[in-house]
């Protein structure tokens, strides 16, 4: 199960960080984008990828204790939220470097969690019926 939440995070903030990359391009290419389209996509976002993060992250902190998969969610994620707040009040790209800055450290924090998880064998009280 751990390895699905990450394997789920590093999707998504991938995805968030290519989405914000190209959203200059896309928007620079485009006619008219009305004002409800973007609203509020970055804490939809947010809340997504903070779900998955305090599932994954807190499974992964009680098994390794890393304190670089909580520094590099905590920039991350920080930079995603900067980037959300800071939506309106500067350039566009900007704002993308942002989202593209934490996409990629959520990504770093969910792989390097993901890779300890897999060299930290379960402890007997997590075991189920003999299978891991």
């Amino acid at each position: 199960m751990q390895s699905t939440a990450d394997k789920i995070g590093i999707f998504l903030s991938g995805l968030c960080a290519i989405q914000c990359a190209m959203l200059p391009i896309l928007l620079s290419v485009s006619a008219v984008v009305p004002s409800w389209a973007h609203f509020g996509h970055g804490w939809i976002w947010l809340t997504v990828i903070g779900v998955i993060a305090a599932w994954s992250f807190s499974r992964g902190w009680k098994q390794h204790q890393d304190k670089r998969v909580i520094g590099l969610f905590a920039m991350g994620f920080g930079f995603l939220i900067a980037g959300s707040l800071a939506e309106d009040k500067v350039h566009i790209i900007t704002e993308s470097a942002m989202f593209v800055v934490g996409g990629v450290l959520m990504v770093m924090a969910h792989w390097r969690n993901y890779q300890l998880m897999r060299c930290i064998k379960p402890k007997a009280s997590e075991v189920v019926g003999g299978i891991e």
